[in-house]
């Protein structure tokens, strides 16, 4: 099986421990082809602004660090260049000209935080009714995020509930509650020629320090995303320790499959190719 993880970190993102050549070896003792690294760009935090909003080119350390992996890399891996792009909603001006820059191969849409908050991560939660009230407005802004064509997938939808769970809330992102924000949300990213992303990190035990047994999306939104027609998908591991570069990414074929998915996405300079699972 043609294994990718499209969604690595390295040193170049603020939470990761790292360099490019470490996780690409990592990856591929654990049998994946391909993949992409996807460095954060977080608007809402500024030490992560990577690129403009004067300079609007692949910074050097990204340069030195991708060039350095592929040096190392066995010739039967395949390396991509891409970035994770947080809040992109909360400047779309400047969102578009980075998707626009010469250089990377894909870019993840994300949302860690709300506008005016901090992230999801750092919030304490109190209450289901906070909970309930703070996903209504994550999925609002999904929704904000998914007009803005500056992204080839969204990432980790759902992300919000992954620190409500590990607080004790179980709210779900379900199809009942929120089906008309989801259905929208789904239909402008398949009519818009995106896709979304299997995140696997909450799927098995070892790369996180609480692993939730989870997927994000939930397997009930992945089978909407397939009903309503979407077909471009790319799985994850969210790695940012050597320890979880491409853990996971294997039981998230294993789990697209199971769903009636055919095949998985990887891209180069943002055109998509379809891998048979």
């Amino acid at each position: 099986m043609y294994l990718a993880d499209y969604h690595i970190h390295s040193t170049c993102s603020f939470d990761a421990n790292n360099p490019m050549a470490e996780m690409s070896s990592a990856a591929y003792a654990r049998g994946i082809s391909e993949i992409c690294f996807t460095d954060h760009c977080d608007f809402d935090i500024p030490d992560t602004m990577q690129v403009g909003p004067d300079l609007f080119e692949i910074p050097e350390k990204q340069r030195r660090q991708f060039a350095d992996a592929l040096k190392k890399a066995p010739p039967d891996q395949t390396l991509r260049l891409g970035l994770e792009l947080g809040e992109a909603n909360h400047d779309p001006e400047r969102a578009l000209k980075i998707y626009k820059m010469e250089g990377y191969d894909f870019v993840i849409g994300s949302l860690h935080n709300l506008l005016g908050l901090e992230d999801f991560y750092d919030i304490k939660y109190t209450s289901m009714e906070q909970c309930h009230q703070l996903y209504d407005r994550y999925l609002d802004e999904l929704v904000e995020l998914a007009a803005i064509p500056c992204f080839d997938v969204m990432g980790h939808i759902g992300y919000c509930l992954r620190y409500m769970s590990r607080q004790g809330f179980n709210v779900e992102l379900s199809m009942s509650r929120n089906g008309d924000r989801i259905d929208t949300l789904l239909r402008t990213l398949i009519h818009s020629g995106r896709g979304i992303e299997l995140n696997c990190a909450d799927l098995v035990p070892g790369g996180r320090d609480c692993a939730l047994g989870l997927t994000f999306p939930s397997t009930p939104i992945l089978r909407r995303y397939r009903e309503l027609g979407g077909e471009i998908i790319t799985v994850g591991s969210d790695a940012h320790s050597l320890l979880a570069s491409g853990l996971g990414v294997r039981e998230g074929y294993l789990l697209l499959r199971e769903n009636g998915f055919k095949y998985v996405t990887v891209f180069s300079r943002h055109k998509p190719e379809f891998i048979k699972i």
